[in-house]
């Protein structure tokens, strides 16, 4: 067997890196493991509105403090993808896709991943006129026409950002009221290039050659159906907790994981905080206090 740690923390996000920080400053024996970006969801806001001690930062620019705390402090980071999550005699074992992991207790944040619209196409038009970040890719729509489908604070915030750069712009939401705050729905009204339909819904990707070349939407109170001529579609309709790869018995029917108040859950040894929790609200400060509590209550594990 490799190293055993005495904590790994699966994710880089704004709960993993808080919690790895502090754990490591406890004297901990602690890594933490991220598959992509540091960051987490942070480098796909185009805007940060509510962070403690910064005015509308720049997600990306967000993420990079959060990393920058991580190595100043001296945390081990390793990169890569864990693919299986289980516990064999008192120890977790940690499949990735690089090498196998060892540790005494898990901290899980791994977040959430965007949740499919679940229309014939979409896989096959991704990369070709649909994308599900429009901080990532919306510089490759610039003076086209898009659609937005959504109407949460993630899709208005990145409905603004694309705004700013798209010929035209399109929002479509299944209800007549947003979901996200008026501030923002004010904000999108602004702009003199931007339409917003409800209560419509997509029931066709349409496809030119190998691109995406319209979305057919229907109205649910009419069932009137039209067609919009877009070069891109953003589907920004929620996330679903990133907990596909765990084998421990730690989840609820949605895929979320419970825990107790001092983030544990129902295995020994096993914890878990931010966005794979259930709740209703996510916010940065919330995934910090969570990253907070499980540090220590690992630490009270461990000493045990």
């Amino acid at each position: 067997m490799n190293k055993v740690y005495e904590c790994l923390v699966i994710g880089a996000g704004p709960s993993g890196i808080g919690a790895a920080i502090k754990l490591h400053q406890e004297g901990i024996d602690v890594a933490i493991i991220e598959m992509s970006t540091p960051g987490g969801k942070i480098n796909i806001a185009p805007r940060v509105d509510n962070y403690p001690r910064q005015h509308e930062i720049p997600g990306p620019d967000l993420a990079v403090i959060f990393f920058d705390r991580l190595m100043q402090e001296g945390v081990e980071f390793i990169g890569d993808e864990i693919t299986s999550l289980d516990k064999k005699d008192d120890i977790f074992v940690l499949e990735g896709k690089n090498e196998t992991y060892y540790s005494k207790t898990v901290y899980i944040a791994t977040g959430t991943v965007e949740r499919k619209i679940g229309l014939p196409l979409e896989d096959e038009l991704f990369g070709h006129g649909l994308s599900y970040c429009a901080l990532c890719d919306g510089h490759f729509f610039k003076g086209q026409d898009v659609l937005v489908i959504g109407g949460g604070n993630a899709a208005l915030k990145e409905a603004i950002h694309l705004a700013h750069i798209v010929k035209h712009l399109y929002v479509i939401h299944r209800r007549n009221e947003f979901r996200g705050s008026d501030k923002l729905v004010e904000e999108l009204k602004g702009f003199d290039n931007v339409t917003i339909m409800t209560p419509y819904i997509p029931v066709e990707f349409i496809k030119e050659e190998d691109h995406l070349g319209g979305v057919k939407i229907q109205n649910r109170e009419t069932n009137e159906e039209q067609v919009l001529k877009v070069q891109g579609v953003f589907p920004l309709v929620g996330q679903n907790p990133n907990t596909g790869f765990i084998k421990l018995d730690i989840k609820n029917e949605w895929g979320n994981i419970p825990v107790e108040r001092n983030m544990m859950t129902r295995v020994p040894g096993a914890f878990a905080g931010g966005d794979v929790l259930p709740r209703d609200i996510r916010q940065i400060y919330l995934a910090e206090h969570d990253g907070m509590v499980a540090a220590n209550s690992i630490k009270e594990y461990l000493g045990k």
